[in-house]
């Protein structure tokens, strides 16, 4: 509490805005404060008093009520800190990203896939995957581990392009990659860490149910992106709560049933994906599932 009201950088509006909330929320406030206090989370909310604020806004799903948003943040930076360890899972809070591939397009430029905190995907995720070239963010994915009884559960919070030029430069990407759409390599390649932490559901959220759907963000955020045609398109089934359950594989044809013109195409894309998933193979560790009882991590 102190740490949130002493901040240089809030007005005196977001204070008592937190104030008011922690009000009337104690109960799941100070379980977050708590959580914060004893893990490896409490540098990183040192120095960003947003994290402070997590529990008081929506993520992920604006319909999760507070106690499951409690749950969701908790699992997702336990199973973070298992993932990663405690050293990256505390520097991506400042600006350190994990390189899991590298690989080339058919004009030799060098893409690569990332691991990342974004700061402006906070509400939709705990983790972002981007695809960038070089240094340029061609489009991303964020998304939260979370974790029930003993299974890992991957939830999708959103997929978001950040360039000025982003149709130009995911045309031109596409192209380059032999017809792999930026958007589907990135699904493809979530898939991959998937599989790669055992992880059991892939729960990818609707439009209706995005955060930014939330009443609060009614007048001020807008969604673009169609999120149920792209989860159809990838092989998602509709879920009873109106998210979606995407497959932890593709459905991939044959060789020899594509056209004799277009399978040398294919190869080059198998190729691509088949470096992609050697190289998250050597990057991701599977995560040790935590006892249910147990809430916080060691600072």
């Amino acid at each position: 509490m102190y740490l949130r009201l002493s901040d240089q950088q809030s007005n005196l509006k977001s204070k008592i805005v937190f104030l008011l909330r922690t009000a009337f929320q104690p109960v799941i406030s100070i379980a977050w404060f708590y959580y914060l206090s004893h893990s490896y989370l409490r540098q990183a909310a040192l120095s960003d008093v947003s994290l402070l604020d997590a529990i008081h806004r929506p993520f992920y799903d604006r319909n999760n009520s507070p106690y499951q948003r409690l749950a969701l943040l908790r699992n997702h930076y336990q199973l973070n800190y298992q993932m990663l360890g405690k050293n990256l899972a505390t520097n991506l809070f400042f600006g350190e990203t994990l390189n899991i591939s590298e690989f080339t397009g058919k004009n030799q430029q060098t893409y690569r896939l990332a691991l990342f905190w974004g700061q402006s995907y906070k509400r939709e995720g705990g983790l972002t995957l981007g695809l960038f070239l070089q240094d340029t963010l061609i489009q991303c994915l964020t998304f939260s581990l979370d974790r029930h009884q003993q299974h890992v559960i991957i939830r999708v919070g959103g997929m978001q392009s950040h360039n000025e030029n982003t149709r130009e430069l995911i045309r031109e990407t596409t192209k380059n990659l032999h017809g792999i759409q930026p958007r589907l390599l990135l699904i493809d390649a979530l898939r991959f860490i998937a599989q790669e932490i055992q992880c059991s559901t892939i729960e990818c959220i609707a439009k209706k149910n995005h955060i930014y759907e939330a009443w609060r963000y009614k007048f001020n955020k807008r969604i673009r992106a169609e999120y149920d045609n792209l989860w159809l398109l990838a092989g998602a089934s509709l879920r009873h709560n109106g998210n979606y359950l995407l497959p932890l594989s593709a459905e991939e044809k044959p060789l020899d049933s594509r056209p004799s013109n277009k399978r040398s195409e294919y190869r080059a894309r198998d190729t691509i994906k088949q470096a992609i998933r050697h190289q998250i193979a050597q990057t991701i560790s599977p995560p040790a599932m935590p006892s249910e009882h147990k809430h916080y991590l060691p600072a």
